[in-house]
């Protein structure tokens, strides 16, 4: 996908290499695995999005 080359661009990645942590946690590695998880959730979506469109189409 697009968008995750784009969130994963140095310059974005960048940004988020800050001194601080959430819940315990480096701000990158937040940032790397929340995208992560955002990415495999929006293609969940759009696999089943897609799955139903050819379901429907066949008929």
């Amino acid at each position: 996908m697009l968008v995750a080359l784009i969130i994963w661009l140095p310059p974005i990645v960048g940004m988020f290499s800050l001194d601080g942590t959430i819940l315990g946690l480096p701000i990158l590695f937040v940032y790397f695995f929340a995208g992560w998880g955002i990415l495999i959730a929006l293609c969940a979506i759009l696999t089943s999005a897609l799955r139903h469109a050819a379901q429907t189409e066949r008929k």
